[in-house]
C-alpha cells in the first residue's frame, strides 16, 4: 500500500517561496551587492590617510638617503576638503652638514561658484543610498509577484485534480452509457448509431482525463519552480478558499495606488534625481573658484628629531580658479538633464494614470468573476438536471442516447466552468491587492 503523500499548505509553500525561490535569492543578493557599493560610497567622505616611504640606496649605507611621511584628506559633504601632508627627508649627500629636512602643509580649499552647490558634493553618496532603495524596492516588488506566481501554480494544480477527477466521473458516466447503448442495441430497441455515439463520447472523456492528469504535473513542476522544491518533491495540496486580506474600496485603491505601489515611488524618485541632475549641471555650468586656506611650515636640521620640530610657520590665503574657453561641453549637460526631467515628469504622471486604469481594471474583473460564478451555480443546477431527465427519457425507452450525451458534455462542461469561477475570484481579489499596492507579504506568511 502507497503511503499517502505529505501535504503541503498554501501558507507553507509561500514560506518556502520566500525563503528559497531563486529569483527572490538573486535579489538578495543584488541588495546586498548594493549595501556593500553605498558602505564603500560613504567610506570615501571618511578621513583618508596613507602613508609612504621611499629608500634610496646610494653607493653604501652612508650615502643613503630616505623618504617618509603621510597624506591625509577629508571631503566633507558640503564641499570643503581639507588635506594634510607631513613628510620628512634624508639626503646626507647633497647636505651632509643638515641632511634632514622635514615639511608641513595643511590646506583647506571651498568652492564658491562652480561646484559650490552641497549636491554637486553628495551626488555619488545619494545616488548609492537611491541604488540600494531601488534594490529594495525591487526585491519586495519581487515577494510580492512571487506570492501571486505561488497562487496561481497552487491554484492552477488544484483546479487540475478537480478537473481530473470531473473528467474521471464523465468518463465513468460515459462508460455507463456505453454499456446501457449496447445493451439496448442488443436488445434491438435502438440503433448501431447510439453505441458508436456513446463509444465516441466515452473515448471524448478518456482524453480529457488524460489531458488533466498530463497539465497536473505542469502545475506541480511550476509549483516546485517558484517555492524553491525539489525537482522530485511529491506532495498533496489543499485549496484554499480564501484570502488572508480584503481588497480595498475601488476610488480608495485607485486614488492611492501612487503613494502605495513601489513601481510609482521609485518613478517620483526618479524625478528627483533628475532635478539632482539638473540643479548639478547648473552649479557646474559656472566658473570655478575655489577659496583656499593654508599653513605651511618646513624646517632643516643635522638629526631627525631636530627636524622634527616646526619652524618657519607660514600662513596663506588665496584663491584658485580654472574654466575653459569651450563651454560647448557644460551647456549642453545642463540642456540634457533638463530634458530628462521632463522626460521623467512625463513618464511619472503617465504611470500614474495606468496605475489607476490597472486598478479600475482588476476590479472591473473580480466583479465579472463573481457575478460568472454566480451564473455558473445555477447553470450547474440546471445541466445537472437536464442530464438526469435525459438519462432517464433514454432508460425508458422514449428516446436515443444523442439528448444524454448532449446533456453529459453541457454538465460536464458546466462543472468545470463553475470550478473556474470559483478559483478565478481568489486570483481577482489577488490581482486588486497588488494592483492597489495592498498585497502584504507578512498575514500570508501566517497562513496554516
Amino acid at each position: 500500500m502507497l503511503s499517502p503523500l505529505p501535504l503541503i499548505t498554501i501558507g507553507q509553500a509561500l514560506r518556502a517561496a520566500l525563503a528559497q525561490n531563486p529569483d527572490l535569492l538573486n535579489g538578495l543578493d543584488a541588495l546586498s551587492s548594493s549595501r556593500w557599493a553605498e558602505k564603500a560610497v560613504a567610506s570615501s567622505f571618511l578621513p583618508q590617510a596613507i602613508p609612504f616611504f621611499n629608500l634610496d640606496r646610494g653607493r653604501n649605507d652612508a650615502g643613503r638617503g630616505e623618504t617618509y611621511g603621510i597624506t591625509a584628506t577629508e571631503q566633507f559633504p558640503f564641499g570643503t576638503f581639507l588635506q594634510l601632508d607631513a613628510s620628512v627627508n634624508r639626503d646626507p649627500i647633497d647636505f651632509p652638514s643638515a641632511p634632514w629636512a622635514s615639511d608641513y602643509r595643511v590646506t583647506l580649499a571651498q568652492p564658491l561658484l562652480g561646484g559650490a552647490d552641497p549636491a554637486v558634493t553628495r551626488e555619488p553618496l545619494r545616488e548609492a543610498r537611491r541604488a540600494t532603495q531601488g534594490q529594495e524596492r525591487s526585491l519586495e516588488i519581487l515577494r510580492r509577484r512571487t506570492i501571486l506566481n505561488i497562487y496561481a501554480s497552487y491554484l492552477g494544480l488544484a483546479r487540475q485534480l478537480e478537473a481530473t477527477r470531473l473528467a474521471a466521473d464523465h468518463r465513468d458516466r460515459s462508460h455507463q452509457l456505453t454499456e446501457f447503448s449496447r445493451a439496448r442495441f442488443a436488445a434491438g430497441s435502438v440503433s448501431r448509431l447510439d453505441v458508436l455515439r456513446a463509444e465516441q463520447e466515452e473515448s471524448t472523456a478518456a482524453v480529457a482525463e488524460n489531458d488533466a492528469q498530463n497539465a497536473i504535473e505542469d502545475f506541480r513542476d511550476a509549483l516546485r519552480r517558484a517555492a524553491g522544491f525539489p525537482a522530485d518533491l511529491r506532495f498533496a495540496i489543499e485549496a484554499p478558499d480564501a484570502i488572508p486580506d480584503a481588497e480595498p474600496d475601488v476610488e480608495a485603491a485607485a486614488r492611492e495606488a501612487r503613494d502605495l505601489r513601489f513601481e510609482a515611488l521609485e518613478a517620483r524618485d526618479a524625478v528627483v534625481d533628475a532635478e539632482f541632475g539638473v540643479r548639478i549641471a547648473k552649479s557646474l555650468e559656472l566658473p570655478s573658484l575655489d577659496g583656499v586656506v593654508g599653513y605651511e611650515a618646513s624646517s632643516i636640521a643635522a638629526t631627525a628629531n631636530d627636524a622634527l620640530r616646526i619652524r618657519n610657520p607660514a600662513f596663506v590665503f588665496g584663491f584658485r580658479s580654472r574654466y575653459g574657453l569651450n563651454t560647448a561641453a557644460l551647456s549642453a549637460a545642463r540642456r540634457e538633464a533638463e530634458i530628462a526631467l521632463q522626460t521623467r515628469k512625463r513618464t511619472y504622471q503617465v504611470l500614474v494614470d495606468d496605475l489607476g486604469r490597472d486598478v479600475r481594471r482588476a476590479y472591473r474583473r473580480l466583479d465579472t468573476v463573481r457575478r460568472n460564478w454566480d451564473i455558473a451555480v445555477e447553470n450547474r443546477q440546471i445541466a445537472r438536471m437536464q442530464s438526469e431527465v435525459a438519462q432517464l427519457r433514454f432508460e425508458k425507452g422514449l428516446s436515443d442516447n444523442f439528448n444524454v450525451v448532449d446533456a453529459e458534455n453541457l454538465y460536464n462542461a458546466a462543472r468545470l466552468y463553475e470550478l473556474d469561477s470559483r478559483l478565478s475570484i481568489l486570483l481577482a481579489k489577488l490581482d486588486c491587492l497588488f494592483a492597489a499596492g495592498r498585497l502584504d507579504v507578512r498575514p500570508f506568511l501566517q497562513q496554516p
